[in-house]
């Protein structure tokens, strides 16, 4: 199933669930809903920007730079070329990638509308999460990304050195935008093995860059951790209770 396809469903999922919510309340004005779109946006921003944060994003920062600088990235992108990827790998690595893609802020996007505007389920307020958790990790990956420099590994010099504003891949956009909505599901399952699978979903889109040669692991790492640090700043659910799984 495409990453398209994906998309199309849950879009119809989220429409169904606020139709099932609107019914089960019987009239409009008495439709729970949740926070309404950007209400919180300002809270979360100093969640995920304040020194705690910077710390995070600054020992992340920092473990990418040393990866980059002391050759581990170019180790391990001669090692996963050599030894892992093939037919399989590419073949899975194009299933995965499409999660990555821009559009899906806007899927998220629909789903915060129809949670704050509408009506509120489980559904609803994860794809909600998932709008906000990029709206306020998109700043950091964007300056990260160009005030690091770094290129790919296809690129023509092709190594991963940092070089200020020379290019705009330190970290891995299709990582960040993947890794949130799995990131924010791990929030609301109950079990261990739940949350630990979609953690490790969560690096799914990350590891097609690395097998597609687009990106160097330290800078999968540093998209991933971005989006992990978007998706604490919004775990606060608000006014209304949000402890459900995502489906």
């Amino acid at each position: 199933m495409t990453a398209g396809a994906v998309a199309t469903l849950l879009l119809l999922l989220a429409v169904i669930a606020a139709a099932r919510a609107l019914r089960a309340a019987g009239q409009w004005r008495e439709t729970p809903r949740g926070r309404a779109p950007f209400a919180g946006t300002v809270a979360q921003y100093r969640r995920c920007y304040d020194r705690r944060g910077f710390l995070i994003l600054g020992g992340v920062a920092l473990a990418a730079f040393v990866m980059a600088r002391t050759g581990i990235d170019e180790a391990v992108d001669t090692a996963h070329t050599q030894r892992v990827r093939g037919r399989f790998s590419d073949s899975l690595a194009d299933a995965l990638r499409g999660f990555g893609e821009r559009p899906w802020f806007l899927v998220w996007g629909v789903f915060a509308l129809l949670d704050g505007l509408v009506a509120t389920t489980p559904l609803l307020r994860w794809g909600r999460r998932n709008f906000e958790a990029m709206i306020v990790g998109l700043p950091a990956l964007w300056s990260l990304q160009f005030a690091g420099g770094a290129s790919r590994p296809t690129d023509p010099h092709g190594d991963a050195r940092w070089r200020p504003f020379s290019d705009d891949n330190t970290a891995s956009g299709h990582t960040f935008m993947a890794a949130v909505p799995w990131l924010n599901a791990g929030r609301t399952v109950d079990g261990v093995w739940l949350r630990g699978f979609a953690w490790l979903a969560s690096w799914g889109t990350g590891w097609s860059r690395l097998n597609d040669r687009k990106h160097y692991a330290s800078q999968v790492l540093f998209g991933h951790e971005i989006a992990a640090q978007a998706v604490r700043s919004v775990a606060d659910p608000g006014p209304v209770a949000d402890s459900s799984p995502p489906a």
